[in-house]
């Protein structure tokens, strides 16, 4: 729209009408030259007189153009968040503020916001600051912001993020009231070049051998980041679970809320230790340990119903499955859950012995190695596998690491850890007795062939030694004593070394190492001998039946076609494959399918004037087969005895536990986690407190938007950037480009409608 302006004057027509005769056309005039004739003319009227003020008045010939045009939506929208938390306050109170203008607290924001917009390394992070209005926005000169800062200021942070971590959750609760849940899992990062100390070689998520850490984190209900923790690349799982179980403890935000934890703490000695915390806890129950609890299971009901073996919307399996566990007693919540309330059931602690307690505290360990899965084991692989596990159940057992390891797998500084040892040891020779191979039993026990073949040593010791241990009168004394002991000729010399041990076990000394043992020193009854109370609900999804069955069918028709094709190769008259060649490769393929102690396999040799021939039989072991399957669908949820749910609500809170998986997947994508180029530890902590409190402004952006997600939200308000122009003087002058219909929706749904506002921009800008 064009404005112009004309010079008129007013007179009377013939007929007497007023009207306006044009004096002068004076073509377009901005504003301030139309109130310059107003005032004038106004003046002239008055007889008074017209001063011309002095002041250089900017116009649009002395800044035509912009010299920047600098990233400024998203960010400021993300900077308001930031402070709406308080984070700068906070912050402000806990980094120590040096002599420097800048303060600490706002080169954390910006690192911060640059990990939700454009995540990169530090060195980035230094070249991308000047394109942003961050400097506007935080008052900060550009050249200051450097990288030597940045390392000064990652420093700082890294001291203060356990400070950090007691004050995060009182500004949760302030804003939104007492947490009703929390989920707690592990993920890894994997390093650029060597890394720092904690990165150690071990399989990641992915299934990839790399350098990499593990990432504690527990989370509230709304997926904001409430503890984390960097762990070493090979360490357990279940040992870093039970370290943030030891820091909560007591907490008054704690209080009875229940800390929601996947499989890895499914296992009797694990529940043990969770219980002795006081923590209310749920998780889900690994499945070759339901029997220990339950018989109620009605997987009998359901084991003749196969699905077709394609998916097809007429299939009734489902439906059918459904009628019968009903039938059997499990009550409908939806269509993808069936429940089965057992109450609160109670059984003997030490029976826990038979199923491995710290088997999982292994050294050599990889955190989330997933044991359903494992595509680059090969023969001589130590995989740790569940055989009754469901496909997809989050099991995350740690791989072993070599047999020689299980020496120092138990730190035997705990009452109870040599007689579970002794327990399992037993455990491993009477189900080899049963399935007629080391292997298959330590799998059946959810332990690795090396860790079975290790505590299989300790059943070299004498039957009284044996007893001993089993009763509980050798506490303190290490696996690597009792190993030693065994290897000695049975009779007075293991007797005399067994008892020289147990003379100087610390049993009597101060704990050291583990938080878990302290816990232990303040129950009135050590853990083997109190009583395992639960709250155990039995689920069953129709859904995951149906997938499950046509999963397992397809295995066992791919492993048919692979025996078909090689036997097809070694009938080839080139075919130079040895006997232990080919039983290397049938050990692959039916240890990447977790299948190793279902089938059993027959290689007939057939000679001939050249060289022998051979060709591969596989015959399912059905019972073997049927055991596993009767897990289909079916779950067990474990819950501490007085949290007060229904079994519904229990089994929809372990559902809701991809809280956590989410924020995983959020600081692996849109924050961009990995990879990791620092070198030292201190740095790499920092990095990933920067990451949880970038997961913190994603996961409120998120919360605030209904329509939107936060990432689809930053990419489009990423377009309306702030124009800086400078007059002929140097002086800068600020502009919003015009928000979009989309921009301005976004801006009124999150009520900050005012950042695209000229005037309301230039105050909280400093110019740089």
């Amino acid at each position: 729209m064009y404005v112009y302006g004309q010079l008129v004057e007013s007179h009377r027509r013939a007929d007497g009408m007023p009207t306006q005769k044009v004096v002068a056309n004076l073509g377009r005039l901005s504003e301030i030259q139309i109130e310059n004739l107003r005032l004038a003319l106004d003046a002239s009227r008055r007889g008074a007189r017209v001063f011309l003020d002095k002041r250089q008045l900017p116009s649009a010939t002395q800044f035509a153009k912009p010299t920047q045009n600098l990233r400024y939506l998203d960010l400021a929208v993300l900077r308001e968040l930031w402070c709406e938390w308080g984070l700068d306050k906070l912050l402000d109170e806990l980094l120590p503020r040096t002599a420097a203008e800048i303060r600490p607290s706002d080169v954390v924001a910006a690192l911060t916001l640059q990990r939700c917009v454009d995540p990169g390394s530090k060195l980035h992070a230094e070249r991308w600051f000047p394109t942003t209005a961050l400097p506007e926005l935080l008052g900060i000169d550009p050249t200051r912001f450097n990288n030597t800062r940045l390392h000064r200021v990652l420093d700082e942070l890294e001291k203060a993020s356990p400070s950090l971590m007691q004050r995060l959750p009182g500004l949760y609760r302030a804003q939104h009231g007492e947490f009703a849940a929390m989920f707690l899992d592990i993920t890894d990062a994997r390093f650029v070049g060597h890394g720092p100390a904690l990165a150690e070689k071990a399989k990641t998520k992915e299934g990839v051998i790399e350098r990499k850490i593990g990432i504690v984190l527990l989370c509230n209900d709304r997926g904001y980041p409430v503890r984390w923790k960097v762990i070493g690349g090979k360490r357990p799982e279940p040992a870093a679970m039970h370290d943030v179980f030891d820091e909560i403890r007591g907490l008054d935000w704690v209080g009875d809320v229940p800390v929601v934890c996947d499989r890895a703490m499914g296992c009797s000695a694990e529940i043990v230790k969770l219980l002795s915390t006081g923590v209310r806890f749920v998780t889900a129950l690994r499945s070759n340990e339901w029997a220990s609890y339950t018989t109620g299971v009605p997987h009998a009901c359901i084991a003749d119903l196969q699905p077709a073996p394609e998916e097809s919307p007429h299939d009734p399996s489902a439906a059918e499955a459904a009628r019968r566990v009903t039938e059997a007693g499990m009550q409908r919540v939806s269509s993808t859950l069936y429940v089965l309330d057992l109450g609160v059931i109670e059984r003997d602690a030490g029976t826990q012995a038979t199923t491995a307690d710290d088997v999982n505290h292994q050294p050599d360990a990889s955190p989330g190695d997933d044991v359903n899965h494992q595509p680059d084991a090969t023969p001589g692989d130590d995989v740790n596998h569940q055989p009754d596990a469901t496909p997809g159940d989050d099991a995350n057992q740690p791989d072993a690491g070599p047999a020689d390891d299980v020496n120092h797998q138990l730190d035997a500084t705990q009452v109870g850890d040599a007689c579970r040892a002794m327990l399992l040891a037993r455990q491993v020779d009477a189900d080899q007795a049963i399935v007629g191979s080391l292997n298959a039993a330590a799998r059946r026990l959810g332990i690795t062939l090396a860790m079975g073949k290790g505590y299989r040593k300790l059943l070299k010791l004498g039957a009284d030694l044996q007893h001993e241990i089993i009763e509980g009168r050798a506490p303190g004394v290490s696996l690597a004593r009792l190993y030693a002991v065994a290897k000695l000729p049975e009779g007075e010399a293991q007797r005399h070394a067994f008892d020289r041990a147990r003379i100087m076990s610390p049993a009597a000394l101060p704990k050291r190492a583990r938080s878990v043992t302290a816990v232990t020193e303040q129950l009135e009854h050590p853990a083997d001998s109190m009583p395992l109370r639960v709250r155990v609900v039995v689920t069953f999804n129709p859904e995951l039946f149906v997938e499950q069955r046509r999963a397992a069918q397809k295995q066992l028709v791919d492993v048919q076609l692979f025996v078909r094709e090689l036997n097809e190769s070694l009938a080839r008259p080139r075919s130079r494959r040895t006997r232990r060649d080919i039983e290397a490769e049938l050990d692959r393929m039916l240890r990447r399918r977790s299948l190793l102690e279902t089938f059993k396999i027959h290689i007939d040799e057939h000679q001939t004037p050249t060289t022998p021939r051979y060709q591969v039989h596989a015959e399912l072991d059905l019972a073997q087969w049927q055991r596993r399957r009767r897990h289909d669908g079916f779950s067990v949820i474990i819950a501490h005895p007085a949290v007060v749910r229904t079994a519904a609500d229990l089994c929809q809170l372990y559902r809701a536990k991809d809280a956590v998986e989410k924020d995983f997947q959020i600081i692996k994508s849109l924050v961009r986690l990995r990879p990791i180029w620092h070198h030292t530890d201190a740095k790499v902590r920092a990095h990933v407190t920067l990451c949880m409190l970038a997961l913190l402004l994603e996961r409120t952006l998120n919360e605030r938007l209904k329509h939107v997600s936060a990432e689809q939200a930053i990419e489009t308000l990423s377009t309306c950037c702030l124009n800086r122009f400078q007059d002929t003087r140097g002086k800068s002058h600020y502009l919003v480009t015009q928000p979009d219909e989309a921009q301005q929706a976004l801006l009124r749904e999150l009520k900050l409608a005012s950042l695209a506002e000229d005037n309301d921009v230039v105050e909280r800008l400093r110019p740089r």
